[in-house]
């Protein structure tokens, strides 16, 4: 066996240590628990007969959290860690066409900073590059705003070309997208969104990663802002938990080349690849982004994830705004799960097995933690020592404090390479409020698509810009 070989497989050894860890939380932890509660809270406790039932149902949660949050939460984080500490070899630098494509509907105010950060991102690239704006019949001064944007700054990136489309009424995402495409001259295509803008590296850092990795398909990593001091609290939450989903969940796809979205802010793929798979059918998902992922999955084309590639989105930045976001993103990931894509749950692959822990985990679990919110207080009513629970609930809510602060320091090293990040550490204890915000939209949709409801979209009003 090889030095490489021998690292390779001790790397691969480390998947076992979280749920080993698990393990021993799982047994240990009401044996802590109850020294705690004897030696500190000096309470001795005095059980009363209850049902098997009181125990099978606090059994459960127990065993949920602990399995899957440190166990199976454990592994993803050493399944990021495996893939960026991966071992790359230099490829032969290549600098294909790009087309950046940018749908637009409404972005009069947002639309400048993105193209300004295509054209800089376009400057330092050796390759040649087109800007795409397509219009999707806005009734306010988009198509203006792109037209004199470009139209004033291209001439000092003489490489680039731009053109803006316009249609003459409000077609969707996906048809702007497929009109952008249908207009490509390049051989790569990276969809943007209007509300979203790049680092001056990420051209650089995603044609870096294709030379490199060998990869058709890649996304990278997008910091929810908004726009101004990022202090508003709905903002500080989605970037806890963007540093999750993405420095750490799609970190961790990318292992096995196994990414389901490439989102509206960030990605590259082979133009010709993505015109077909628009132009052959019209997609029927208000999560069209999952639904092309998705579909170039079962294409066989592999999605990887670049994480030094950045770029930064708009994100919701009230309650109202927020809900409606999520209610698309949750009613879109269910109809491609169980709909439109449903035979890919049946594949024996990893994609297959992320999608399954997508809708057991993520859906099924929110159906698990709305029963018990309510029934919190059914199981203080009938515990065995009601007192006695109340100093269980507290210890344990300490554990989860202590494991969330420490899988959120390593999702924010991940994501910006610090462990605080902003101090958003800090804002770990009240990080719950938007938890319960994604498990009540989780629930509400599956309610909703089993009631017919597929999703739509809702135009989400933007903040003002200083």
């Amino acid at each position: 066996m090889t030095d490489a070989e021998a690292r390779i497989r001790t790397r691969y050894w480390l998947f076992v240590l979280p749920l080993v860890l698990a393990f021993i939380i799982w047994l240990g932890y009401p044996v802590v628990a109850e020294a705690v509660i004897l030696g500190v809270f000096k309470y001795k406790p005095v059980f009363q007969p209850t049902s098997w039932l009181w125990y099978a149902a606090a059994f459960l949660l127990y065993s949920w959290y602990t399995w899957i949050v440190i166990g199976l939460g454990g592994v993803f984080i050493v399944a990021a860690w495996h893939w960026r500490n991966r071992e790359i070899r230099k490829g032969v630098k290549n600098y294909p066409g790009i087309s950046f494509v940018i749908p637009a509907f409404n972005e009069e105010r947002l639309i400048s900073r993105c193209l300004l950060s295509l054209l800089k991102c376009s400057a330092k690239y050796l390759g040649r590059s087109e800007i795409i704006v397509v219009d999707d019949g806005s009734t306010d001064f988009t198509y203006e705003t792109a037209w004199s944007t470009l139209s004033k700054y291209e001439r000092y990136v003489p490489q680039t070309r731009g053109k803006v489309i316009r249609h003459s009424g409000n077609l969707g995402r996906a048809e702007a997208i497929r009109t952008g495409l249908n207009k490509a001259m390049m051989e790569n295509v990276c969809v943007v969104d209007a509300d979203s803008w790049w680092e001056l590296d990420t051209l650089s850092e995603l044609i870096d990663f294709i030379n490199d990795e060998a990869k058709g398909v890649v996304t990278g990593y997008i910091h929810p802002t908004d726009g101004k001091r990022e202090r508003n609290l709905f903002v500080i939450f989605q970037q806890q938990e963007y540093s999750h989903s993405l420095a750490v969940f799609r970190c961790a796809q990318a292992l096995h080349n196994a990414v389901f979205i490439v989102p509206g802010p960030i990605g590259l793929q082979e133009t010709n690849k993505m015109r077909e798979i628009l132009n052959e059918r019209t997609t029927r998902s208000v999560t069209e982004d999952m639904e092309v992922t998705l579909e170039m999955q079962k294409k066989g084309i592999g999605v990887s994830y670049a994480e030094n590639a950045h770029s930064v989105t708009i994100a919701p930045t009230s309650l109202s705004t927020l809900w409606n976001q999520r209610l698309r993103w949750f009613t879109g990931g269910l109809h491609n799960l169980l709909g439109i894509h449903r035979r890919m749950l049946l594949r024996k692959s990893w994609i297959s097995l992320l999608l399954w822990y997508s809708l057991i985990v993520e859906y099924g679990g929110a159906i698990l933690e709305i029963a018990a919110l309510l029934g919190l207080p059914l199981l203080y009513w009938f515990a065995p020592d009601r007192t006695f629970f109340l100093y269980n609930v507290l210890t344990f809510l300490v554990l989860v404090l202590v494991v969330g602060a420490l899988y959120q320091a390593i999702a924010l090293k991940f994501a910006y390479n610090q462990f605080n990040h902003g101090k958003l550490l800090l804002y770990l204890p009240i990080y719950l409020v938007l938890r319960f915000i994604n498990v009540l939209a989780r629930f509400r949709c599956l309610i909703t698509y089993a009631l017919g409801d597929r999703g739509s979209w809702r135009k989400a009003e933007r903040p003002i810009l200083s």
